[in-house]
Order: C-alpha cells, then structure tokens, then sequence
C-alpha cells in the first residue's frame, strides 16, 4: 500500500497488532485503517490494513471478516511486479487484518485529480502496466472488480502496482456474491450494474474508464449522482476521447469506444487483445516523443507544424489549411491557453484551427478550446480574454524599450507560459523583479527556457 503518508502519525491504543508494530498511520478509508508497521521476525517494514474498531463491534463482524480475508486470499495468490504483495492475514480479538507489500509512491487519484491528461507516453506506459497485472489475475482465476485510480499505486520508480482486492472474486472461492452490485459506480461496467456475474471482461472496461481519463483528462461517464452515472454507463455512448484532448490520434478512439462497449462480448476479450490493439494504434499513427534530457515534457503530436517565415501564417504538412489562419490571430490564443493548460496548448490550437479551417472565426476556435481547461475559474477567464475579438489583434505587445509595468510583466508570462505551462506566471514575476528594463526581461525569460529552439522561438516570438 501506499507508504507517501502526510498526516501526523497516529496509532491505535495498542502500538502492537499480533507481530507487527504499529510506527504510524498511512491513511483510512470507509472500511478500515492502513498502517506503517515493522515485522521484526523478518526486520521488514509492511503496511497493515485493519477494520475500523467501530464497525468490528458491530454486527458486520463476520462479513468485514470475510471481506478482509478474501483479499488476502485473492492477493495472495498472484505473486507480480504489478500487484502489491500481501504477506499475512491475522485476527485478534477487536480486529482483523492483513500485511502487505509497503508502496512507496502516490495513488494514481493523485494525478488524475487535477482534470487535466497524462503526458501520452506516462499514460500508456502505466496502462500497459495495469494491463500486466490484469491479464495475470485473470489467468490466475481473480477478477478485481474494483479498478479505478484509488486502487492504482504508482511507486518512486514509475512502477504501477494494482492493491485492494478486497471485493475480488475468486473463482474457486464462495466468500464473494456473484450476483451482488460491487463496485465504484464511476469505474462500473454495466454487468456490474444490472448484478449479472463478471469476468475479467469487466475488469478491461474499468481499466479503459481509467486509461480514457489519463488521456483526455475527464472520465467518459461523469453524472451529478450515482444514478446519472449509471444512466449513462447503461444507455449512453461517451465522447470520443480526442474531442476532450485533440491530441490524440483517431485510432486511440477506436480503440477506447470498443474497450467502453456496453456488451462485453463486443469488448477485447482478454488484457492481451486489447494491449495488441493500443501498439498498433500508437505504431504510425501518432509518435510520443520525449524531448532532450535537459527538457521532460513530453507530449503527443502528429507531425511538426512550424510558422512559415515570411507569410505571417500557421501552416505545417500535417494541417495545411491553416495558412488561412494569420498568426498574429492565434500567437495570443496559444499564450492564453498555454497560461492555463502549459505547452500542450500549441498543438490543440493547432488541431482546433485546423478544424475550422475553411472560415476561421475567432469565437469558434475559442468555444473548440475552451473545454479543454479544467477549472470553471480559469475557462471563464480564457472566454472572457476574447469576448470581444479585437482583443486577438495583431499586436505583438509592448516594445521591449518601454519601461517595466504590470501589463508588461503579464504579456510576456502568457508568451513564456507557451513554453512553461501555467508556472510562467511565477517565473515572470520572479525575474521581473531583478530586471532593469523590459528587454532585460525578455532576456531573462528567454534563458529560463531549456530547450534550444523553444528558446530560439521564445526571441524571436518576443522580438529578441
């Protein structure tokens, strides 16, 4: 389990738990409460998940039981690089509980958390992981039942590893109703939902809930409530991913609208199928690069687009049509996502514009863009940045003679931010403070950039 613990420690009134010794607390959920501990037979440090005392005394004590032990016996029987180890299951009077395999890391809820997607290359990678661990539980007789970021850990060397088996079912066991709907109704397939029995089917259709997130930055099934998500699980067809993120190639949609098929007869039919279908649509299609070392963003694109010198207008061999958009139109555009969402905003400026290309219109491009910030604050502040479209003009802003003032030091962060992401606003202020002029910094901003030729662009671009 996760061992990144942040509150102060706290442990039960018995710093002692059968072997173990209790050192602090990692974290508590609805059913129970995880804890550092050391096993001093074998001088190991674990993590030790027990049932909350309240609901022990309770009349649940048999279930909570059966509930703990089932996974340990469902973890406990898949030895991966994958899943978290479990090492023990023990009872005591007041409590049950099992050790495990202490993760240092973050949930991948952590991540996801913040609305916005994955680097492409982080995504996939992670996915083909949950995609190992997956396909070996299957084999094994183990269905999870319960995949979704909470239950994914991601340790200090990018490794994922899958926990919480707790309403697995075993094939070979009777602890776990087949009938019962168990599950989180965000991640749930719709077997899961109607009570059927599941497979590992089931467990693909979560996976690709989580993988859809990753990529686009929202979940494909988001209601106010319970019954919302369910509604749209079990009658609606989600959006195709790259309408969130523009991003992403078109055969990533295929891929993930066959995964999100409500009949899982229509879905991959094993975690191997569906890892073959993801190589081949990411092999041709799309390249995920990663910058050089001194640079570690790494995004998505389909080809280089650059500005054409002298024609004042985007154009590139991928999106040739845009050489009807004039530059001066989407410079402040790209700077103003860019402020929000970092350097992805190049390239979904570009797919946006591309799409609309026959009659560009500042308001349209606009409401293309606009859903891709995730925070009602920041989109609101985006739309209001061209409510009036002169505000997208050609100027190129202050000249880097005038002196330094407050709507300087702003226009060059949203021209950083391109570059940067949204910490160019900080860094702006930060060097604005030790700048004698405006050109000094300009200067300033360009050599906070790493990259060579985002530099070279950042001069030119700031009229360096």
């Amino acid at each position: 389990m996760n061992a990144a613990a942040t509150d102060p420690p706290r442990t039960p009134g018995n710093t002692q738990l059968g072997k173990y010794r209790i050192e602090s607390m990692l974290g508590a959920g609805a059913m129970g409460i995880v804890y550092r501990a050391f096993d001093p037979h074998i001088e190991r440090h674990v993590a030790l998940k027990t049932i909350r005392h309240e609901l022990f005394e309770s009349g649940e004590r048999e279930s909570l039981k059966a509930r703990l032990r089932n996974e340990a016996q469902a973890a406990g029987r898949l030895a991966h690089p994958n899943i978290v180890g479990v090492y023990d299951y023990g009872e005591t009077a007041d409590t049950a509980y099992i050790a495990m395999e202490l993760v240092s890391g973050h949930g991948l809820k952590q991540w996801l958390d913040a609305g916005r997607p994955l680097a492409a290359a982080t995504a996939l990678d992670w996915f083909g992981q949950l995609l190992a661990a997956l396909g070996f539980a299957h084999e094994h007789g183990v269905v999870h039942r319960d995949i979704k970021p909470a239950n994914l850990l991601v340790n200090a060397e990018g490794r994922l590893k899958v926990a919480d088996f707790g309403v697995a079912h075993v094939a070979s066991s009777t602890l776990t109703l087949t009938g019962a709907m168990i599950g989180t109704p965000s991640y749930m397939s719709p077997e899961q939902f109607t009570g059927e029995p599941v497979d590992g089917r089931s467990d693909l259709f979560s996976a690709a809930i989580v993988l859809y997130q990753m990529l686009a930055g929202c979940r494909p099934f988001a209601g106010a409530s319970q019954a919302e998500v369910m509604r749209q699980v079990m009658h609606e067809t989600p959006r195709m991913p790259s309408a969130c993120n523009p991003a992403l190639p078109s055969a990533l949609d295929a891929v993930l609208m066959r995964a999100l098929s409500r009949r899982p007869d229509a879905r991959f039919q094993t975690a191997n199928a569906l890892r073959r279908a993801l190589d081949v649509a990411t092999d041709g299609t799309a390249h995920i690069a990663t910058t050089a070392a001194e640079d570690d963003r790494t995004i998505l694109e389909a080809q280089a687009v650059t500005l054409a010198s002298g024609t004042g207008s985007w154009r590139g061999d991928s999106l040739p049509s845009l050489t009807m958009w004039p530059a001066a139109l989407l410079a402040p555009v790209e700077a103003q996502l860019a402020a929000q969402i970092g350097p992805v905003a190049r390239l979904l400026v570009r797919r946006a514009a591309a799409r609309i290309a026959d009659a560009p219109d500042l308001p349209a491009l606009v409401a293309l863009l606009a859903p891709h910030i995730p925070s009602d604050k920041g989109r609101a502040q985006f739309v209001a940045a061209f409510a009036d479209a002169s505000k997208a003009g050609t100027s190129r802003g202050p000249s880097p003679s005038s002196s330094l003032g407050a709507e300087d030091v702003q226009a060059a962060a949203l021209r950083l931010a391109v570059y940067l992401g949204p910490i160019a606003t900080i860094v702006a202020k930060r060097e604005a403070s030790r700048a004698a002029s405006l050109r000094a910094l300009h200067e300033r901003l360009a050599a906070a950039i790493s990259n060579e030729a985002d530099r070279a662009r950042f001069e030119r671009d700031i009229g360096l």
